[in-house]
């Protein structure tokens, strides 16, 4: 009876610690979910609602675009917003061709657009259709219509502000006040005159002695 006992106390006392066991495991697999969910990655916006108004006005969006061209009834408002992401926003064209029942989207820049490359430039629309088109495929090109007012606007007021902020800086600086800056002359040092060399002592002996003797040089007349 004793042993009996013993074991239900000691079932009892084991029951607890499991409990808690799998109490820890289970946060613990809560916590590492959470985690997974945090780090996966966001991928970008895609997919925008597309509205055609009139005159081959069309709005992506927010953004407001002009039907240019729909070489063989290519355009088609369903798939081009499914297909559009917010990549293509930076873009003034947006082109989509047709291969294999698959719209594709594919962004240029304006011929005026300095920064970019010639073959980003809607000039090279013919090289990009001959070269990455299948042969007389459908396609379409929408133009940006809406938002670069906006961008100039925004380029004034930078150019504005920083007039403003170098005309500031100016000020402070002829505000500051200027330490006087004590004037030191200039010393000049006294060269050390070095004696001057003679030249040719001896020639001058020599010269010397012959005026002597031609000073102590004297005539006798011969006796006969």
């Amino acid at each position: 009876m004793t042993t009996e006992t013993e074991k239900n106390k000691n079932q009892h006392k084991k029951q607890p610690a499991a409990e808690v066991k799998d109490d820890l495991t289970a946060e613990l697999a809560a916590v590492l979910e959470d985690i997974a969910e945090e780090s996966e990655p966001t991928e970008k916006k895609k997919g925008e609602t597309v509205q055609v108004l009139e005159n081959d006005q069309l709005l992506i969006g927010d953004r407001q675009y002009k039907l240019a061209t729909n070489y063989r009834d290519g355009f088609d408002a369903e798939k081009l917003g499914e297909r559009f992401s917010d990549v293509l926003s930076r873009y003034d064209y947006i082109v989509g061709d047709w291969g294999y029942e698959q719209l594709r989207l594919k962004g240029f820049f304006a011929n005026d657009n300095r920064r970019a490359f010639p073959d980003q430039r809607i000039e090279s629309l013919q090289d990009y259709l001959y070269e990455y088109c299948n042969f007389g495929c459908a396609y379409f090109v929408i133009e940006r219509v809406g938002g670069k007012r906006e961008r100039k606007q925004n380029r004034r007021r930078r150019s504005n502000n920083s007039k403003k902020n170098a005309a500031t800086a100016h000020t402070e600086e002829k505000k500051a006040p200027v330490q006087s800056v004590k004037k030191t002359k200039p010393t000049i040092k006294n060269r050390k005159t070095e004696p001057k060399k003679q030249s040719n002592p001896a020639g001058k002996n020599t010269t010397e002695a012959a005026h002597g003797e031609k000073s102590g040089f004297v005539i006798r007349k011969r006796e006969d």
